[in-house]
């Protein structure tokens, strides 16, 4: 990689985090400037490990407070900007370059940060949530950390923060929800406690109230989640900013608790959805979550309507600091509007979301099962030529090279009982001896 002008200082806070620091030190070793670790207390390998890579460690006395860490831990950067990411976050090696490239761009327009994509893995590697964070900053004096915990990044001299945004650009993985760390980390209660804590000096942060409503969820209790969720709202002043993920997702999470309850009805549920529209009109997730809460209870049409809409506000207002469920399940979201319209008789738009939902996923067998049931329904008789059109039709997701893409295509057409296509694609695919070794 090139030598590159920006000097760009890494910088995270550490405890007991031997499992992950060499990865933390190691993804965007080759563009830093220099990497410093603060530790807070480890009593593992984490130091020794850092400093065997060629980190300079701080140590600093853990107080119940990350703002006042971070802030710390940025007061030892030299370099013109700081990478601030935590030790189980990451960035694909292939993204370095654009990083450089961005932020050396960033710094030509005078920006103070970038806002990226932040995925959350779960123990499998997969993605199972989307949002997006500012890690990356320019080193001035009055950028910093507020809050004991759930920290935002602030000017102290009070001027708004200018942000590039790379969200379609980059993305920082997150696997701090995975595995021993995490669940200990949980039973400790750590969180509850800092944020009642802040919530002791601000009684009326309705963004901490959001925070305790979001705990309250992960460890089950709901109840005591959907008041915390009402207060946060209840709190909230008449203006809020486009941006503000924080506000939405207390809005978002309140009215998923809500949909969930069996006997909840739609006038009841539309109070809460058209508040949250009305404060945040580009915000695609409170149309997700209705659109789910009407197909959950038989209502096609108006999932349809609630999921398309959804889907167009994400399209038109991307996912930088909204959409934060949509975005993370995109594919479930096509997957539900393709069996909403066939259950509808919305043939022609179930095609066009199921086409959308196999390009993804090909192995899709629900959604390909609709598919065959609008072009080779059960119980019709079609022409050979007819036929080959389908099977041509399939082979722009398909590849008929592939043993596992045709047999798939032929076994979901027999269990969707179209059987007649079923046949024409298994005599087209296999000689009479290859099918009875297959069993078609």
């Amino acid at each position: 990689m090139e030598q590159k002008r920006i000097r760009i200082s890494q910088c995270m806070i550490v405890k007991n985090e031997e499992k992950n620091i060499e990865r933390a030190l190691s993804w965007g070793k080759e563009i830093m400037w220099e990497q410093i670790v603060v530790d807070t207390g480890s009593t593992d390998r984490t130091v020794e490990i850092a400093e065997a890579l060629g980190a300079r460690v701080c140590t600093f006395p853990w107080i119940n407070d990350f703002a006042t860490a971070k802030n710390f831990a940025i007061e030892q950067c030299s370099g013109q900007w700081i990478a601030l990411l935590d030790a189980d976050e990451y960035m694909a090696a292939e993204d370095l370059d654009k990083l450089v490239n961005i932020i050396e761009d960033l710094d030509s327009r005078d920006l103070d940060g970038l806002s990226t994509g932040w995925q959350q893995l779960n123990d499998k590697g997969e993605i199972f949530s989307s949002g997006t964070q500012v890690r990356f900053f320019r080193n001035l004096p009055d950028i910093r950390y507020r809050r004991r915990i759930h920290e935002q990044l602030e000017s102290t001299a009070g001027r708004e923060l200018r942000l590039g945004d790379a969200v379609k650009e980059l993305s920082i993985f997150h696997t701090g929800y995975q595995g021993k760390n995490f669940e200990e980390k949980k039973k400790s209660g750590r969180n509850r406690k800092l944020i009642l804590e802040e919530l002791k000096e601000n009684p009326k942060d309705y963004e901490m109230m959001g925070y305790m409503g979001d705990e309250c969820l992960g460890d089950g209790d709901q109840e005591e989640a959907r008041e915390w969720y009402e207060r946060s709202i209840k709190h909230m002043p008449p203006q809020l900013p486009d941006n503000d993920q924080r506000s939405a997702v207390t809005f978002t999470r309140l009215l998923m608790l809500l949909s969930e309850e069996e006997k909840m009805a739609w006038a009841e549920l539309e109070v809460i959805y058209s508040q949250a529209v009305s404060r945040f009109p580009r915000e695609a997730d409170f149309d997700y979550v209705a659109g789910r809460f009407f197909a959950t209870r038989g209502h096609a049409e108006q999932a349809i309507t609630h999921l398309e809409t959804a889907i167009g506000k994400l399209e038109q207002f991307g996912c930088s600091n909204k959409a934060l469920y949509l975005a993370g399940d995109l594919l479930g979201a096509y997957d539900l509007l393709t069996r909403c319209c066939f259950e509808a008789g919305e043939s022609e738009k179930c095609m066009t979301y199921g086409v959308t939902c196999l390009k993804y996923d090909r192995y899709a067998m629900a959604v390909l099962s609709r598919l065959l049931q609008l072009l080779a329904p059960v119980g019709t008789v079609r022409n050979s030529q007819t036929l080959l059109q389908i099977l041509e039709f399939f082979s722009r997701i398909y590849d008929y090279s592939s043993l596992k893409d045709r047999l798939f295509l032929v076994k979901t057409a027999q269990m969707a009982g179209c059987t007649e296509f079923a046949e024409f694609a298994a005599s087209s695919f296999f000689t009479p001896e290859e099918r009875k070794q297959l069993k078609l």
